[in-house]
């Protein structure tokens, strides 16, 4: 059994304002620096054994700060929203023909939560290995994508799922296809 937990990042100002942030390289809010040393002493206090995140700093930064073996991989990063990353919601004309189908729709230059969520889950299970504890500090899309595998929920249930920034989940690994979840989007 590994017990692998998702930690989704925090804040950003972007995020905030409703833009989708795909592939965009922005830092966390300074609240969400502020907040940072609490969540911190959470994550140490868990037994975590390695760390694995996304190369976007807005996860790096903070899982570089946790001083634990660290493994940066790109596949984690979340889903690329193309030409709409950075732009509000509201603001995105075609966005509505997106919204339809999510999980297959795909903006202008990005790519679906489906390829999405292939990457992420094949980016993870790569990287799995043993028994020990382990920290995905990652993307509200990947991460989804992940506990759905697991959890065997479809992709437009995986969607569904609310994860707030600095959200962690625990899941219990029993097997490829196979978990237990301890809990999800516990607010640190």
């Amino acid at each position: 059994m590994t017990p692998l937990y998702l930690l989704r990042h925090g804040p950003t100002a972007a995020s905030q304002a409703g833009a989708p942030l795909g592939r965009l390289d922005l830092p966390v809010t300074e609240e969400a620096e502020r907040r940072w040393p609490l969540v911190k002493a959470h994550i140490q206090a868990l037994g975590i054994q390695r760390v694995l995140c996304s190369h976007l700093r807005r996860s790096r930064a903070h899982a570089e700060d946790l001083g634990l073996p660290l493994l940066v991989l790109e596949g984690l990063a979340e889903q690329s929203f193309g030409a709409w990353e950075g732009v509000p919601w509201q603001e995105i004309k075609g966005a509505e023909s997106f919204f339809a189908n999510p999980v297959i729709g795909c903006p202008p230059g990005g790519e679906s939560f489906a390829r999405c969520a292939s990457r992420a889950v094949q980016t993870l299970q790569g990287a799995l290995s043993g028994e020990e504890p382990i920290l995905v500090l990652a993307h509200g899309g990947s991460l989804r994508a992940i506990l759905a595998h697991f959890m065997g929920l479809s992709l437009e249930r995986a969607l569904d799922l609310a994860w707030q920034p600095f959200g962690l989940s625990k899941l219990e690994i029993h097997g490829p296809n196979k978990a237990v979840l301890r809990f999800h989007n516990q607010g640190l």
